[in-house]
């Protein structure tokens, strides 16, 4: 149907989840680690080597999940070990994985420097951490700010192991009635999107966290941009002993991003790691060539045609050849700009 078309529009991909994520892993002779599996491993043994980490042992999560519909809790995979309080690497005593998977798990991460670093530390040099991330414009954060470096090096500083109270507050005030399925119609309207629960409920929440109750939440928060640009901020501090191997935007109908970090050996050049990074921002494209600020409008973006029209026309340009092209007269303009 002609609606369902332009329901559609969008970034669309040439590869499948699979090929984003998996792509290139040799997984006959390799051995890894899932964070968070739940019932949806990535991976299952015996196509895999691999072993399965989560903040609760098995049992203690099918009944976490009992009453959820979302996920089938008699399915939940065998957890062979719990991280909490203590360390991955911790949990784990002399093992090294060739790759870590971890999907639609960063963005609960308290500490995402800390969570990123524990994870350096099981993977071999040259390994690989597998995210999917969501990208906020296309969930029921889509009214939140992105998380700024800021934001990440004051929970990284604070030693931040369970959700702060801020993170708890901004998570639980600010979440709306909106998913993929409603942010890819052309009628899309997330200015109008309700609350899921009162502020007073947040306030009262964020006081459990205080006092020393886990209570769960996106702590972060991305966009495609928004994303790059803290890989870049963490490795121009040396705070990131990764680098880029590719990441790929969601698609359409999707809230999902695909990023893959390749584990950098010590005394790795950070500058040569950031120049990757850099090369998409510059170039306002992903891994295939699909513009990072293609999609529907966020929060903070007016609701009108034309404004629409002239932001399709700028995510246009800047995957055009010519956009690609003049980068590095950008990036230079930018370096004679600064202070």
């Amino acid at each position: 149907m002609k609606g369902e078309t332009a329901a559609q529009t969008g970034p669309v991909s040439r590869y499948s989840r699979a090929e984003k994520l998996l792509g290139g892993l040799d997984i006959a002779n390799t051995s890894g680690l899932e964070i968070g599996a739940l019932a949806q491993p990535l991976l299952r043994p015996p196509r895999a080597r691999i072993k399965f980490v989560d903040h609760a042992d098995q049992a203690a999560l099918r009944a976490k999940y009992a009453d959820d519909g979302n996920v089938p809790a008699e399915q939940i995979v065998p957890v062979d070990a719990v991280w909490g309080d203590s360390r991955l690497a911790e949990c784990f005593p002399g093992e090294n994985f060739d790759y870590v998977i971890a999907c639609h798990v960063i963005e609960h991460a308290p500490d995402v420097i800390g969570w990123l670093g524990e994870i350096a530390a099981v993977l071999r040099p040259g390994g690989k951490l597998i995210l999917a991330i969501p990208d906020r414009r296309y969930t029921y954060d889509v009214k939140r700010r992105e998380t700024s470096l800021s934001d990440l090096i004051d929970a990284h500083l604070r030693g931040a192991r369970r959700p702060t109270p801020g993170q708890v507050f901004d998570c639980k005030a600010h979440v709306v009635a909106f998913d993929h399925t409603k942010a890819w119609s052309v009628s899309a309207s997330p200015g109008t999107a309700a609350p899921f629960v009162s502020r007073a409920y947040a306030l009262e929440r964020a006081r459990e966290s205080r006092d020393g109750a886990y209570v769960d939440c996106h702590c972060s928060v991305f966009t495609a941009r928004s994303l790059l640009e803290l890989l870049d901020g963490l490795l121009e501090l040396g705070m990131l002993p990764y680098r880029l191997e590719r990441f790929f935007v969601a698609p359409v109908g999707s809230s999902e991003m695909s990023l893959v970090l390749l584990r950098e050996p010590a005394g790795a050049d950070a500058a040569a790691a950031r120049a990757g990074v850099r090369a998409l921002l510059d170039r306002g494209v992903d891994s295939e060539g699909l513009a990072l600020d293609a999609g529907p409008a966020g929060p903070r973006e007016v609701d009108d045609p034309r404004i629409a029209h002239l932001q399709q026309a700028v995510a246009e340009l800047q995957a055009s050849t010519s956009w690609r092209i003049t980068a590095p007269l950008r990036a230079l303009a930018r370096r004679f700009r600064r202070p």
